[in-house]
């Protein structure tokens, strides 16, 4: 697990598996958590950095979607009190690539939210707000006293994953976090990094959509968006990774498969 000081008091916790974030916010001898991992190991190892190293106790978990590659840590922290959407269940019960060993790490929220929720801790204060991209049932959080967006899976590195979801409400979404105006960004996965990948996810859902139109245009067939290269969708300077390489394959099948960017 790496380990990314934010401020004195915040924490990016990045797992080996899929590059799943958990954040932590420390107040006094507490913590609250953004998130819990994507595997076991991952998970213990979130949970002998907060109660070894840190000497903390996890008080309140905010679970920013109902996934499997972030549910991991919940249960070794039974303690502290879940939040999550009131459409957490819809999100978790329609979730694809899950194997029964994730399954197994669902656990029931204990305060749900609709539309928004403000939470006071230590110096920072945690707007969490419902944010409908990735999964109907996303929160996204803004933290005023860091300069700093929390975003979820609704930005996946630079780009976004569509298999939930559609691309107007991407759309819609992506701008809404881009108005907040925050410097820096943690999304669910790789760790804080610029807010400028607001950016360049909307420069990719942008770029997909007008790739996708021209290969219906001129040969009509399900082959030629398949072949949509990830680095011809990119903002200019952005590299591709291999973890978007995967993601965006998933989505071209998913824009075959259920007609999206249609006219």
């Amino acid at each position: 697990m790496q380990v990314q000081q934010l401020e004195s008091d915040i924490y990016v916790l990045i797992g080996e598996d899929l590059e799943s974030n958990s954040v932590a916010f420390i107040n006094g001898d507490e913590a609250l958590l953004v998130n819990g991992m994507a595997s076991r190991p991952d998970a213990e190892s979130l949970r002998g950095f907060i109660e070894d190293e840190l000497r903390k106790r996890a008080r309140l978990i905010v679970c920013t979607h109902f996934q499997s590659d972030h549910l991991a840590a919940f249960r070794l922290f039974p303690h502290a009190q879940l939040i999550a959407h009131h459409n957490y269940r819809h999100t978790f019960d329609t979730e694809l690539y899950r194997s029964e060993e994730e399954r197994q790490n669902f656990v029931e929220p204990d305060i749900l939210i609709s539309n928004e929720m403000t939470v006071k801790w230590g110096r920072c204060v945690l707007d969490i707000f419902h944010s409908p991209g990735h999964t109907m049932s996303s929160l996204s959080i803004d933290v005023a006293a860091a300069d700093l967006i929390i975003t979820g899976d609704n930005v996946v590195g630079n780009m976004v994953y569509l298999v939930y979801s559609t691309p107007l409400m991407f759309h819609s979404e992506l701008e809404r976090l881009r108005r907040r105006g925050r410097t820096h960004l943690i999304s669910g996965h790789l760790g804080a990094r610029s807010s400028k990948a607001i950016d360049n996810a909307l420069h990719y859902l942008n770029a997909l959509q007008k790739k996708v139109e021209a290969a219906r245009q001129e040969n009509k067939s399900d082959e030629a968006i398949l072949s949509i290269e990830l680095e011809s969708c990119l903002a200019p300077g952005v590299e591709g990774s291999d973890f978007e390489t995967i993601f965006h394959k998933r989505n071209l099948g998913s824009i075959v498969e259920r007609k999206l960017f249609a006219n």
